[in-house]
């Protein structure tokens, strides 16, 4: 480092060698004095500047040789954030929450080895088949199934492949990870996404008992077959009585603030398929009517006593809370069950594929194919079993 004197003024400068072009650079800043402080500060300034200078052209970090699992974290959320739609960021937020929250922030890069993680995801599988054979325990983390597991894995590895992209480690240690994952159980068949109509009279009835704001709101999922967060932001004003449509439009923001009071309705769905009309029946008008007295037509539409719209964490929490009523259903029981109830009763109607993909705002899911194909087979083999027992005169 150096330092000049022009007119009482001092400059401070430092060269670097550019690796593009193998020629010497210089980098200045002014200062006051020559003191030895200002020289120290100038010291840290200016080998700031260099790095970041080096940054922009190599694309290195200066600690990347060394980098923790929290600066990783830090410098992929800082770059994917923006692009990504806020639900979206909320479950990409929780999934690496759990990994953070079991490695550290503070775990070195290179010391994660392909058996740690290995480890980590046995363990969580471990959970996973605990939770559904024992619905009081807890474990470490929100993840119930196994398919949520994929999901949150898949995650994990992605933030890795970020970190071999930008030459932050040499090779991601997900590769050599091989994870045993169970085979699908009962609770993972078709069949089990969805309630039976005497199933789903007892789930309704038990929250229209027991928490009515719950059961309404199910209930217009079932007909309807939104998303929770989109039912929890359906506003007065998005109800359109003389047409009998709902305008979707938005989803319930409940991630911004922990106070129920401040959730608020994003106006940007899951995907752009979510924006859609949604043709309502006469027990969903009648629904409407109920929950909107006395409101204004900016209101939510659903709200609990306090006049508060309710978060899916909440809706979830109730329906794992009150498995124990519902003995005799041995079924996957989230706020995506009615959903995925909406889709088979469609099905069973005769409606056509393309019809429900569009109330559920889906431009292509495989669950919903699956239900849709499921429901229909099933018809088909029921009128199968009936066009048997028609006897046709037959004469020689």
């Amino acid at each position: 480092m150096f330092a000049r004197e022009n007119n009482g003024k001092w400059c401070f400068g430092k060269r670097y060698k550019d690796p593009l072009t193998d020629k010497w650079r210089t980098v200045t800043i002014p200062a006051e004095r020559n003191t030895r402080n200002t020289h120290n500060q100038a010291q840290i300034i200016l080998d700031q500047k260099i790095q970041k200078k080096l940054t922009e052209i190599t694309g290195k970090l200066p600690q990347q040789d060394n980098m923790t699992l929290g600066q990783l974290f830090n410098t992929y959320w800082t770059e994917k954030e923006p692009s990504w739609r806020p639900s979206k960021k909320r479950t990409y937020k929780n999934s690496y929450t759990i990994f953070l929250n079991y490695f550290g922030t503070d775990a070195k890069l290179p010391k994660l080895t392909s058996l740690m993680l290995t480890n980590h995801i046995d363990g969580l599988i471990h959970e996973v088949i605990k939770k559904q054979h024992d619905n009081n325990y807890k474990g470490s983390c929100n993840i119930h199934t196994v398919s949520g597991l994929k999901i949150y894995y898949a995650r994990a590895s992605m933030m890795f492949n970020y970190a071999v992209r930008k030459q932050f480690i040499a090779k991601n240690p997900f590769e050599d990870v091989h994870i045993k994952w169970p085979k699908d159980n009962h609770l993972s068949l078709i069949e089990n996404k969805y309630l039976d109509d005497d199933e789903l009279h007892t789930v309704l009835d038990y929250f229209y008992k027991n928490r009515p704001i719950l059961g309404y709101m199910f209930e217009w999922q079932y007909l309807t077959g939104m998303r929770f967060g989109e039912t929890a932001a359906v506003l007065i004003k998005d109800v359109d009585v003389k047409d009998k449509i709902v305008h979707v439009t938005g989803t319930l923001d409940y991630q911004s603030s922990f106070n129920r009071k401040d959730f608020k309705k994003q106006m940007i769905p899951k995907t752009d398929s979510s924006f859609r009309n949604i043709a309502l029946s006469e027990r969903a008008i009648q629904i409407y009517k109920e929950c909107s007295q006395n409101k204004k037509r900016s209101a939510f539409l659903f709200t609990d006593d306090d006049g508060y719209p309710l978060g899916v964490g909440s809706a979830n929490d109730a329906l794992r809370n009150a498995r124990k009523y519902f003995k005799s259903i041995d079924k996957v029981l989230s706020t995506h069950t009615f959903r995925h109830t909406h889709v088979s009763k469609l099905a069973e109607l005769g409606a056509p594929l393309y019809v429900i993909q569009h109330n559920v705002g889906h431009s292509n899911s495989a669950i919903t194919r699956q239900v849709y194909l499921h429901v229909t087979k099933n018809a088909q083999e029921q009128l199968r079993n009936k066009l048997n027992k028609i006897e046709v005169p037959y004469n020689c």
